[in-house]
């Protein structure tokens, strides 16, 4: 009997992603199991290639011609059985390789070949090697005639041991007086191993949990039972803006700790995670461990540890947190879970809720997702039954909801008024400063410029590489393209036509902040966007200088809009609340609407009744005055209908498949090459498709609304179909079909994404 290993190929492309079979040598047969890291001769060359074992089998059928497996990587532990289930599932669900699927989970230092190697960081320490009652003794009999060695023998009485870094530092000591007592049998070294915490510096005071108020514990009661069930159910928890859904999270997870299970946290914003861990650290202590992009390698690696090795219980972080290496889950939580940084951009195009959801599947565990504006899809399932539904309809503080005003920009300017801010506006934020109260003031776009046109001839100015305009940053005094990262400086002449009527137009955050200061010129003004948070932990130092220094106002983008709690916010100002209506994507109006409530949920949370003021030049839309009327129910009713009648998700899954190259009619040609082979594979009956041809909408194929990025120019396919499953399989016949057509014969590239959420 013949021990056969089946291995996907590591870095492969789809025509080559399945499993090869190969034995395994006596000499391997104690390594090889599943989710190990081999060395296998592949092709006819034999080149030893890297595989992960998927499959493990014993084989009493005739295995001639089966190559060996060559070795297994030993600085990889591999992939543990559940999270391999996952990526299986993954590559069936977002049509990429074995390796796409595998490698998104795991972060450098793991072991596995082409991640970043980071070693275990390790300290050397000093320790008593003698019976601390002889170095007592003989430090009261007077042997030691230097205060230097008594001071360091006291020292590590009371310590087990002492970085001897420290020890040098705090005793005043040089390396010698420390080889000394080494020399003669008082202390020794040793290797210790330290884990990089990046939440070491804190210092956070324990805090009891509160008591809950009708609507939370009714939602915590209930929700408990499905705890106790260990099955899996998924549910949505809808709240306004400080309703208590987050003590309402810690409740369930305080359930789950107690079962001797763990929990997953998820959060949108990397701006979110300091707040929202020090709420937790307060309540579990050490027992809660934080994982996003911001960490530095090391520390994303000894956090991920952790969780592996069961040393902590819960897990806080962005998208790539969902992947968290516990043992026995009970639990996933994804607050704000409208939000579309839950869904990657890159390979594998995975939604961390479809993949919390699988995970809790597997795992009998509870899916919550909370908001107070869930996303279209999610809200259709729970009105419709197909998941748990459970509101919190007030304040948990029995504080208001904050008063809304809408202003008409056009009559602002019939009235001569041209400043970024209407004349209401204004009035308030002066009187809020002179009352010592702060004020957020909302823009969704960054920079000072959002663009540079001429005037006599119209020239825009765009990047050289994508299809975009650029944004001009005053601080710098260059044009960015914010997609690319292309960089030039603003032209004095148009270079169209030479004139000298170049100018700057539209708003960004930094042209507000900048305009704050020329209005309110005693003001304390602080500005969070992607430009001011690009280093370490500096989300978390704004935040905390905004609240702890009390400043005026905070100007920001859509990081400031949610999950932030500061009491003394009694005003939010949205400026331009209609800029997200005009971009070519079916939730153009979900976006306005979700972000304009979420933000105007900054004000009024502490004991003063709260202010919003909305500008805008659209006073008709009806996204943008059910937000203004904090009424989810009456956008959703409006928009369910809209999505109905032009067969969007809900009604509907989409598959957009996009061909980028650096020349554009061969990205053409390839695109209706694509579109052929979708009728073609259509036509094969129901081996590829359940259901009849006419039942897919297919459409282009048409340039991107984003037509050129980097360099490369886009044309896309869309195709929409009732059935996901269906979906999925012609989307998965034509990834296969490109990798091996266009990608490798034309360097094309292809990218299939379903149920992208952006249509750009």
């Amino acid at each position: 009997m013949t021990l056969i290993a089946s291995v996907a190929i590591d870095n492969s492309t789809a025509g080559f992603d399945k499993l090869y079979d190969y034995i395994i040598p006596q000499s391997l047969t104690s390594n090889a199991r599943r989710g190990r890291y081999a060395y296998v001769p592949f092709g006819r060359s034999n080149k030893l290639r890297g595989a992960f074992i998927i499959n493990v089998r014993q084989d009493t059928c005739d295995t001639q011609g089966l190559k060996e497996i060559s070795s297994i990587e030993d600085s990889f532990d591999g992939v543990d059985e559940e999270l391999l289930k996952i990526a299986e599932w993954m590559k069936t669900r977002y049509v990429c390789t074995y390796s796409d699927a595998i490698r998104v989970m795991l972060p450098s230092g793991t072991g596995i070949p082409g991640k970043t190697d980071v070693s275990e960081k390790k300290i050397k320490v000093a320790y008593l090697s003698a019976d601390p009652c002889y170095v007592v003794e003989d430090i009261e009999s007077g042997r030691f005639k230097r205060i230097q060695h008594i001071r360091v023998l006291q020292m590590l009485i009371e310590n087990e041991y002492i970085a001897v870094h420290d020890l040098m530092k705090f005793a005043g000591v040089s390396k010698s007086v420390l080889d000394t007592l080494k020399k003669n049998g008082y202390i020794d070294y040793k290797q210790i191993e330290v884990i990089r915490d990046p939440l070491a510096h804190k210092n956070i005071e324990p805090v009891a949990a509160p008591e809950l108020n009708d609507e939370q514990k009714y939602v915590v009661d209930k929700l408990e039972r499905y705890i106790d069930s260990n099955i899996f159910s998924e549910h949505l928890l809808h709240g306004v803006t400080s309703s208590g859904k987050t003590e309402v999270y810690m409740q369930l997870i305080t359930k789950v700790i107690q079962q001797g299970r763990h929990a997953i946290m998820l959060v949108p914003e990397i701006a979110l995670t300091p707040q929202t861990v020090e709420r937790f650290q307060s309540r579990f202590g050490k027992e809660v461990a934080v994982f996003h992009s911001r960490l530095s390698t090391g520390e994303r690696y000894d956090q991920w540890r952790l969780a592996r090795d069961g040393q902590i219980k819960v897990m806080i972080g962005a998208r790539s947190a969902v992947f968290a290496p516990f043992k026995d889950l009970g639990i996933i939580i994804v607050d704000e879970e409208h939000e579309t940084s839950y869904k990657s951009e890159i390979t594998p195009k995975y939604h961390a809720i479809e993949v919390a959801r699988q995970r809790c599947l597997n795992s009998g565990a509870l899916l919550l997702l909370g908001s107070a504006t869930p996303s279209v899809e999610t809200y259709f399932r729970a009105v419709n039954n197909a998941i748990g539904f459970f509101k919190l309809k007030y304040r948990a503080n029995n504080s208001k909801m904050p008063f809304v005003e809408l202003v008409d920009m056009r009559k602002e300017l019939e009235n001569g008024n041209k400043s970024i801010f209407s004349i209401k506006l204004q009035e308030e934020i002066k009187h809020n400063i002179q009352k010592n109260r702060q004020t957020i003031l909302f823009l969704n776009r960054r920079g000072y410029a959002s663009f540079v046109l001429c005037r006599s001839c119209g020239y825009v100015i765009k990047c050289r590489e994508c299809n975009i305009t650029m944004t001009y940053h005053l601080y710098d005094d260059r044009l960015v393209c914010h997609y690319c990262g292309y960089t030039i400086k603003p032209p004095k002449n148009c270079p169209a036509c030479a004139s000298t009527y170049i100018r700057h137009f539209g708003a960004g955050t930094q042209k507000v902040e900048d305009e704050v200061r020329k209005i309110f010129p005693h003001a304390s003004v602080i500005r969070m966007d992607l430009d001011t948070t690009s280093a370490k932990n500096s989300h978390e130092e704004i935040l905390k200088r905004f609240k702890e220094e009390n400043i005026n106002i905070l100007v920001g983008t859509q990081m400031i809009a949610k999950g932030h709690d500061f009491p003394n916010v009694t005003l939010v100002g949205v400026l331009a609340a209609d800029s997200l209506l005009n971009i070519e994507d079916f939730r153009a109006s979900e976006r306005t609407f979700q972000l304009i409530t979420q933000v105007a949920g900054r004000a009024g949370r502490g004991s003063e009744e709260g202010k919003v003021i909305i500008q805008t030049y659209n006073t008709e839309d009806f996204s943008i005055l059910a937000a203004c009327s904090q009424d989810y129910e009456m956008y959703y009713n409006k928009e369910i209908i809209i999505r109905k009648e032009l067969k969007f998700p809900p009604f509907c899954n989409i598959s957009i498949i996009v061909v980028s190259g650096e020349d554009d009619k061969q990205c053409f040609l390839a695109a209706k090459t694509l579109l052929s082979k979708t009728y073609e594979f259509l036509q094969c009956g129901k081996t590829v498709a359940d259901s009849a041809q006419e039942e897919y909408l297919i459409l282009g194929p048409a340039r991107c609304p984003l037509s050129k990025i980097r360099n490369k120019f886009r044309w896309r396919i869309v195709i929409k179909h009732a059935n996901l499953d269906n979906l999925i399989r012609v989307s998965a016949r034509l990834n296969e079909f490109s990798s091996k057509e266009l990608f490798e014969k034309q360097k094309l590239d292809v990218s299939i994404d379903i149920n992208p959420y952006s249509m750009l």
